[in-house]
């Protein structure tokens, strides 16, 4: 297994006025491989999640083990385990600082003690997978689309081959085009990579078209944690704790409603026009 959650509770400010708990008794287990969306409404404990599987802060209590590495224990190398556990911040361009690109992705396994030649071939295998490609390497990242500097700064993350990807909100502030882009290029990299791969998103349509399972956080506590067809068959409770389903999934049962027979588990654009193909060829047979 990748990643095990036992137990854990975490509270800003703890014996302040402004205490807050941030997670209350969370527990789960991901899979190697599996490819997990992570949502919640804003201050439901998501970035407090995220911060906890990377040992940037650690849970007043219960345990938080990644391969192995029990994060909570004060012996664990914590700089081998932000080596397995890599995370693309929101808006990571703004980390960008180095003079041209190849630098910037060489800073991560640098610091890591990777020699030059190593470097040298990491960079050229993570560029593909990321979109990108060689001619780009000895120009500024200050001179790339924003598109091009987000797939930059998550082959830096790359760079230090972390069996564990986690990315907060990555296609925030890009337009439709660019959120494309940066979607594929994480399905690409799960795909062929096979690298455990957590993706915080706003967005239901993202993780619809995106991810294998869901983790849905509400006010510190696990709401639910399951595949994509059960956690959005539960629409009711998703508006319930102020979620929702994909719009087009709305749209379905609109119609549905309407005496429209279509598939109970339609949450991409694709399978509604699939089965509303169907639905017109065969009437109610559908």
């Amino acid at each position: 297994m990748s990643i095990t959650v036992e137990n854990v509770n975490y509270t800003y400010g703890k014996g302040s006025p402004f205490e807050k708990k941030a997670l209350e008794d969370i527990s789960f287990t991901i899979e190697d491989g599996d490819f997990i969306g992570l949502i919640g409404h804003t201050g439901s404990g998501k970035s407090t999640m995220i911060q906890l599987l990377n040992g940037l802060i650690k849970p007043d209590s219960g345990k938080v083990i990644v391969n192995d590495f029990d994060l909570t224990n004060p012996k664990t190398d914590m700089k081998k385990v932000r080596s397995t556990v890599g995370i693309v911040f929101q808006y990571p361009e703004y980390q960008l600082f180095e003079e041209t690109v190849y630098k910037d992705i060489a800073y991560g396994p640098g610091n890591l003690g990777k020699s030059k030649d190593e470097i040298s071939e990491i960079i050229h295998e993570i560029l593909p997978l990321v979109g990108l490609s060689d001619d780009i390497l000895d120009k500024s990242p200050f001179e790339l689309s924003g598109g091009q500097k987000r797939r930059v700064a998550i082959a830096g993350v790359l760079a230090m081959q972390p069996s564990v990807l986690i990315l907060d909100e990555p296609t925030a502030g890009l337009d439709p085009a660019g959120r494309n882009d940066i979607l594929s290029c994480i399905k690409n990299l799960h795909d062929k990579k096979q690298v455990t791969v957590i993706l915080v998103s706003h967005s239901m349509e993202d993780v619809a078209n995106t991810v294998n399972k869901i983790m849905v956080i509400s006010d510190s506590h696990l709401f639910a944690f399951d595949t994509v067809a059960k956690v959005f068959s539960n629409s009711e409770k998703l508006k319930s704790i102020g979620l929702n389903v994909p719009q087009v999934t709305r749209v379905v049962n609109h119609l549905k409603q309407k005496g429209i027979v279509l598939p109970g588990d339609i949450y991409t654009v694709e399978a509604a026009v699939e089965a509303i193909k169907e639905y017109v060829k065969g009437g109610e047979k559908c």
